[in-house]
């Protein structure tokens, strides 16, 4: 009996092998491995003051340390104040003018301090790299240039 469809054999051999190439294909394994999951969704805060962007944070396993001393703004004089916004290894920082609570800059960074591609801490922050409405300035590290400390993203007007 096996060898009256003897000739399906090969046929059969070939779907299979076609079916299994489709799944590899389809398969979301190895791309999951290389997706960085955003920590935070900094286009859905811009246009927010500082006490605004708390509200949208609220809820999300967030926790926040604020700075307690402003600083003098080292361009155009005034004050600056800063609010670091954790999720889990990753930090917001959101610079502000105290008294009028305008958002100055957000800086994205993660724990461990150094990343060898900005682009990761971009997908960190839901950043696409050409998103017209913020300037996108990747900080080196001072002792190893090849290195990011964070990026800073400056709202445009």
């Amino acid at each position: 009996m096996l060898m009256r469809h003897a000739y399906l054999l090969p046929l059969a051999f070939l779907f299979s092998c076609a079916a299994s190439d489709q799944l590899a294909s389809e398969s979301p394994a190895e791309t999951k491995a290389r997706q960085v999951d955003r920590a935070f969704d900094v286009p859905a805060l811009l246009g927010m003051n500082a006490t605004q962007i708390v509200q949208p944070l609220t809820g999300q396993d967030i926790r926040f340390d604020q700075d307690r001393t402003p600083r003098e703004m080292l361009s155009g004089g005034g004050t600056e104040a800063s609010k670091t916004y954790w999720h889990d290894t990753t930090a917001l920082v959101v610079s502000y003018n105290p008294e009028s609570l305008h958002v100055n800059s957000y800086f994205i960074k993660t724990k461990s301090g150094l990343t060898r591609d900005y682009k990761t801490l971009l997908k960190l922050a839901n950043v696409s790299e050409f998103d017209k409405r913020m300037r996108i300035e990747p900080m080196a590290s001072v002792g190893n240039p090849q290195l990011y400390t964070g990026v800073k993203l400056v709202p445009q007007p």
